[in-house]
């Protein structure tokens, strides 16, 4: 080995992050400095007490007058020097060595790249977990990892309570509730979406939900309408007509838009509400989607239109379902059979993802009581696995009813 060889020496700093470091060694040494391993380490306190923690990086000091760019131009020099003397030889030689020179250059790259990428904080890894087992979608779950990434601290992270709190409380404002619309009388409320949902009775739990406030108030009872054109499933017009005969409504049958555009003439200078349930098809059954779509096209009036879903629905599903359903213009989003699962971040992803808003939940087949206006509040409650309190979720959403 060559007595003048540079040999560094490997020197250690800490701090708050990764970034920190660098600057500080860009300004000491420019470029001229290679990392070769970080760690995070605990400093400070007393006696072992009130520790925090902090990124140690080891580095060495790169030779100012000696590099690799050298060694390539000197071996250069070296081939045309000596091409006269058993060239061929020299050259087979030579370029091994530049070779070997040239991987040892790559290798030292890729382990810079290797060495400079941070491992992720041990709460932001929780937090994943916590939200794949809540079924959030892969690519909210990036979103929100990286919110903690750029906006938290290394003190923060520390904190996985805070944390916890930090992670609710984006859940809550990436929920978006159904404003409050007045329409002109009559209301006219349309609910479309795949079969087996409970559109029906979603359907009744509302009319009957109406009828009762007002009873319970003391005020007029609205005139109530409900029209079907359900002609797929069979006992859907039998269920309506039954819950009808109960509530003092008056149910019709439209086969055709001129059948319900015909009913709703009939009905619009006395009725308050129109509700219309309609056929539930398969988000790929294209051809039957637009037929109904077809029906609907009533001329002159303004319809409320929701698209009803399933909580347990997978988010692929959904984002299908929304997909071939938005032809029908739907204002909002009602999640239906909440009573039947214990994780919503698929329908809360792909909601959001999609800017959707939710209008009603429904949990249960009892009329009315089990449909409800969709609450912030309420899905933050059913998080799994978070151990973050109900005060804190009032406090933070205090206006969610």
């Amino acid at each position: 080995m060559n007595s003048s060889e540079y040999t560094p020496t490997t020197l250690t700093m800490t701090g708050k992050s990764v970034d920190e470091i660098r600057n500080r060694l860009w300004q000491e040494y420019g470029n001229n400095y290679r990392i070769i391993d970080q760690q995070t380490v605990l400093q400070g306190g007393f006696l072992g007490f009130f520790q925090k923690s902090c990124i140690k990086v080891s580095f060495v000091v790169k030779d100012r007058g000696h590099s690799e760019q050298e060694d390539f131009s000197t071996a250069k020099e070296s081939i045309i020097k000596n091409s006269k003397v058993d060239y061929s030889k020299l050259v087979v030689k030579q370029y091994n060595e530049l070779t070997g020179m040239m991987a040892q250059m790559n290798s030292q790259i890729e382990d810079l790249k290797i060495t400079s990428v941070e491992k992720k904080h041990p709460s932001i890894v929780k937090i994943e977990k916590l939200l794949e087992d809540n079924e959030f979608t892969h690519a909210f779950i990036n979103m929100i990892s990286s919110k903690l990434k750029n906006e938290s601290t290394l003190e923060d992270l520390n904190d996985f309570e805070q944390i916890q709190e930090k992670v609710v409380g984006w859940i809550g404002q990436s929920i978006k509730l159904a404003p409050e619309v007045y329409y002109k009388i009559p209301h006219i409320i349309v609910l479309v979406g795949p079969t087996g949902l409970g559109k029906t009775t979603t359907i009744s739990k509302m009319a009957a939900k109406l009828i009762l406030d007002a009873k319970k108030k003391g005020e007029p009872l609205p005139n109530v309408r409900l029209i079907t054109i359900d002609h797929t499933r069979v006992g859907a017009e039998a269920q309506l007509r039954k819950f009808g005969e109960l509530m003092h409504v008056r149910v019709d049958k439209a086969e055709s838009p001129v059948d319900l555009n015909d009913i709703i003439q009939e009905c619009k200078d006395s009725a308050d509400y129109i509700f219309i349930d309609t056929s539930g098809f398969s988000p790929n059954d294209y051809d039957n989607i637009a037929k109904m779509r077809n029906i609907l096209n009533l001329q002159g009036f303004s319809l409320d239109t929701y698209l009803v879903v399933a909580a347990s629905t997978k988010a692929r599903d959904l984002k299908k379902t929304i997909e071939n359903f938005s032809l029908f213009n739907f204002n909002s989003v009602i999640i239906t059979k909440c009573d039947e699962t214990t994780s919503y971040g698929n329908v809360l992803s792909v909601l959001y993802e999609s800017n959707r808003t939710i209008a009603y939940i429904t949990d249960g087949q009892k009329v009315p009581n089990d449909i409800k206006k969709a609450s912030v509040r309420e899905f933050l409650y059913r998080l799994s696995d978070f151990t973050v309190s109900k005060v804190y979720i009032d406090d933070m959403f205090p206006e969610d009813e």
